[in-house]
């Protein structure tokens, strides 16, 4: 792991060698943008549903009268304090907006809140196709609202509440940070995109490196955006690409996190120097061994296990309260 602050982060990263135990698993696991039907892919990722599970404090299950239909959303309470108590953190979990489940994701989030101390709230948004751009950010941005609104009753402070997200999760949760500065809404303590889809990798050395084999294949973000975007829509737009937004000033400091076998890699490092160039705080996490959506292959590598429990750490750091009370003053 090399961890990078606004003012050190490098001109590019790169890969390294892959942990074995991961190389082995991916031989058998699922493949996201495979040649495949999309309800099949959907089916097929349930690989990642975990039979034994990290401990936590409690499970709440919750639905919200969200602007299309309800929302679910499942919150995790840890069982201890921790350095984020007090603080809460907004999940959209990755897919490429076609698959994902709240299960395929529930070790990952129990990790998150029962390492870094704070509750974590995993929204089950809508999927593509079915549901197109905007509906997923409308439905991302109204639980952050909603949790913000609540934060009281919900025991959270309201001033250290955080949106993260991993892969197109991980754009979303760019997109939410954007739009709610662009709209002058609540102040977001932090942002956390994890592998972040900022833009279209094609052109880029990762893309063609990463083509395939690890885990997602590079020819299956067009299945992606075609599922996501509305025909006609101006795919370049901020919300829907925020490497192209005109500003990338003013935004939530930022734990943003790559990794070296990722066809997303060079335009996740591409956002985060957006990020460091316009001034903002920055803890920037480069796991040059590991491939994408590790959070999610804990059980099959101790490798990926301790880099989420990692994240986890540095989430509890980002979101503790004399944390953001030097970034608030």
């Amino acid at each position: 792991m090399a961890i990078y602050t606004r003012q050190t982060i490098p001109e590019q990263v790169r890969s390294g060698i892959m942990d074995p135990e991961i190389k082995a698993w991916l031989k058998t696991g699922p493949v996201l943008g495979a040649h495949e039907p999309i309800h099949v892919q959907r089916a097929a990722h349930d690989a990642f549903i975990d039979a034994d599970k990290p401990p936590i404090g409690r499970v709440e299950f919750l639905g919200l009268d969200g602007p299309h239909g309800t929302i679910p959303v499942r919150c995790y309470h840890p069982s201890k304090p921790g350095a984020a108590e007090g603080g809460a953190l907004v999940y959209l979990h990755g897919g490429g907006y076609i698959v994902g489940s709240l299960d395929q994701f529930d070790t990952a989030m129990r990790l998150f809140a029962e390492n870094s101390g704070a509750q974590v709230y995993a929204v089950d948004y809508k999927l593509a196709p079915e549901y197109q751009f905007p509906v997923q950010i409308a439905e991302a941005e109204f639980v952050v609202r909603w949790l913000i609104d609540h934060a009281e009753a919900r025991g959270v402070d309201a001033d250290r509440v955080a949106v993260g997200g991993d892969s197109a999760g991980g754009n979303m949760t760019c997109v939410v940070a954007l739009k709610l500065r662009d709209e002058r809404g609540p102040k977001l303590a932090l942002q956390m995109p994890i592998y972040p889809e900022a833009g279209l990798p094609f052109a880029t050395k990762a893309g063609v490196e990463n083509r395939s084999g690890a885990y997602v294949d590079t020819a299956g973000v067009l299945l992606f955006a075609w599922s996501y975007i509305p025909q006609g829509a101006d795919y370049s737009q901020p919300y829907i690409t925020p490497l192209n937004a005109p500003s990338h000033a003013d935004l939530p400091k930022a734990l943003l996190v790559t990794c070296g076998f990722d066809m997303l890699r060079d335009v996740a490092h591409a956002y985060a120097r957006k990020l460091a160039a316009a001034g903002n705080d920055l803890t920037y996490v480069h796991y040059d061994d590991l491939p994408h959506a590790f959070i999610q292959m804990t059980r099959h590598s101790n490798r990926c296990f301790e880099s989420t429990l990692e994240l986890a750490q540095l989430l509890g750091a980002s979101l503790e309260r004399k944390a953001v009370a030097q970034v608030l003053a």
